[in-house]
């Protein structure tokens, strides 16, 4: 009895996913997306997940240039390096399936980076989980250089995997070449597929374990679970809802540009839920706050060496908060 794992044909009969721009084979969509004709005569069949794609762009650059002006916020280099690989993922998404590059190559090759942009998010979401316990200084040379490398792995990695795939460089990851038609492939289905879902499983985990266990605190949860909600919803509109969509429009949009709003809010709870555990600034002790206390609990009575008065010079000390 044959196995559905590695195979990709039911994903790409129903979804709109850029590993199935890698297989050389001509598959038949359930609804193949239309989309919209340009001035020229031209066709962009994923307007929306393009302009997704680059509000995505935008916020990531948002949030990498406030990361670095939250000083002391914990693993706020590490969070950088997150929020960058992302927007690699963003910016590839738009090219491999924004639907307007009709040549295979060029498509293949963006395609590939996406894919391993994926990977790496996944892997670098758990390293700033591990960061948060700061088993390693974080924002240290080791712990930054730690993180950017083995996230650049991941992406070199996982995109060579991909390229291989689709040109057939070695023939090592077609898992099927008498059967075409599954477009199966153990490699990208584990890396591209599973991978990412095991990855935010141990995120969670970790981060539900500082949260309560060390921090002893409960309401972040309430911005980690909905972020976790987010993206679960994002991908019932890529593997569920999309086909419905597209038939819905004749064409027009599938449930992948949906997929990708919810991806990015997803990341904002990320962004909300880290914010919301780190500080934003260092408290300089050799500085203090002195608030002047309108009713101070504290009085020095000094008395006056003029003995004509018969009253008292009062000297407030203000209370230090």
């Amino acid at each position: 009895m044959s196995s559905n794992y590695g195979n990709f044909d039911s994903f790409c009969r129903y979804s709109n996913l850029p590993a199935c721009n890698l297989f050389d084979y001509d598959y038949q969509q359930h609804c193949a997306l239309r989309g919209f004709t340009t001035a020229g005569n031209g066709r962009i069949e994923n307007l929306g997940l393009m302009l997704i794609s680059f509000f995505a762009c935008i916020t990531c650059l948002l949030f990498i240039y406030t990361a670095q002006r939250r000083t002391a916020a914990v693993g706020r280099r590490e969070m950088q390096i997150l929020f960058f690989s992302y927007l690699i993922l963003s910016i590839s998404a738009i090219f491999a399936s924004g639907g307007f590059i009709f040549n295979r190559t060029i498509l293949v090759y963006f395609s590939a980076i996406e894919i391993g942009a994926t990977a790496a998010t996944a892997w670098l979401l758990v390293v700033n989980a591990i960061v948060a316990y700061q088993i390693l200084p974080d924002g240290g040379f080791l712990s930054v250089s730690l993180t950017f490398l083995s996230g650049l792995a991941f992406f070199i990695g996982v995109g060579y995997i991909a390229l291989d795939s689709a040109f057939n460089w070695t023939n090592t990851f077609d898992s099927a070449p008498s059967r075409p038609e599954l477009m199966r492939n153990y490699a990208l289905y584990t890396t591209y597929l599973l991978w990412p879902i095991l990855a935010i499983s141990l995120y969670l985990i970790l981060q539900f374990n500082l949260v309560v266990r060390v921090l002893r605190e409960r309401k972040p949860l309430l911005l980690l679970f909905p972020a976790f909600i987010l993206f679960v919803i994002g991908q019932i509109f890529e593997f569920v809802i999309s086909r419905y969509i597209c038939s819905g429009t004749t064409g027009h949009i599938d449930g992948s540009m949906f997929a990708c709003l919810f991806t990015l809010f997803s990341f904002g709870g990320l962004w909300a839920f880290w914010t919301d555990i780190t500080e934003d600034h260092w408290i300089d002790p050799a500085v203090e706050w002195v608030r002047p206390d309108p009713l101070p609990n504290m009085r020095e009575v000094i008395p006056l060496s003029n003995a004509n008065f018969s009253s008292s010079f009062v000297h407030s000390v203000p209370r230090n908060v």
